[in-house]
């Protein structure tokens, strides 16, 4: 018999644990529905958003506790320092929207997702899923390792790694977690450019003279261009071949 239909929202902890990060016609159908509602979005907010956002920058600063610590370590280790740059930049850019629009979150949880929502990308943690679709699967084996060992119960390990997995979604709303949102947003703008119109210039060039973007852009480019060859299925394939990711990359204002 054929395997079954997927029946979790695309991106979830139960649908990778359904699919392996492999994604369906339904899957592909649910991104570009994304795709389309993001533009008109994207669109109000570029024209009626514009430089709102001041924040000071070096209010913001990481958690104070070890599986903060733990986690901010194991990325540097295993990451080249622009890969690492960029984590450390989603905690920043995350915090300013979350201050800016009255949004509540567990600053632990969102900083472990920044720091490791990126491990499946690095030789020391690829494939360590077990030969799933997506690199965010290998990026959850390792953060809910840490989340683990720190004592974190069932419910908040799985916030985490729903949080890394949702974060190669289009859309990320609310309803799925202020942190599982707030990485979306945050790594949509580091990668591509999306809502940086809507801080100021200060408030940018705060944030990237604090953590360098060095070569990241050429970086995520390879990477993510390897996982869509080796991984044609996953979600990383679908954006660079159907939603413009690399030009949209190569454009974006950094």
């Amino acid at each position: 018999m054929p395997p079954a239909r997927p029946t979790a929202s695309t991106g979830t902890l139960a649908w990778a644990r359904e699919t392996m990060g492999a994604l369906t016609p339904r899957d592909r159908r649910v991104l570009f529905g994304q795709a389309i509602g993001m533009q008109a979005g994207l669109a109000g907010g570029f024209l009626f958003k514009r430089n709102r956002i001041s924040i000071d920058v070096g209010a913001i600063q990481p958690p104070d506790s070890p599986l903060a610590e733990n986690a901010a370590r194991v990325c540097a280790e295993v990451s080249p320092s622009a890969l690492f740059n960029h984590c450390a930049r989603a905690y920043v850019w995350g915090c300013i929207f979350a201050k800016h629009a009255g949004i509540a979150f567990d600053t632990e949880l969102y900083y472990a997702a920044c720091m490791l929502h990126d491990l499946g990308l690095t030789p020391a943690y690829h494939d360590c899923a077990r030969h799933g679709e997506c690199f965010t699967l290998d990026s959850v084996e390792g953060a809910s390792a840490l989340a683990k060992e720190a004592g974190w119960d069932a419910a908040r390990q799985d916030a985490l790694a729903e949080a890394i997995l949702l974060h190669m979604n289009v859309v990320v709303g609310l309803d799925h977690g202020a942190e599982a949102h707030l990485l979306h947003e945050a790594a949509s703008l580091d990668c591509l450019g999306l809502r940086a119109w809507e801080l100021t210039r200060d408030t940018r060039n705060a944030v990237v003279a604090r953590h360098p973007r060095e070569d990241i852009k050429p970086l995520l480019l390879d990477v993510f261009t390897a996982e869509a060859k080796q991984r044609p299925k996953c979600r990383a394939a679908f954006l660079i071949r159907y939603l413009l990711f690399r030009p949209m990359m190569r454009m974006a204002p950094f």
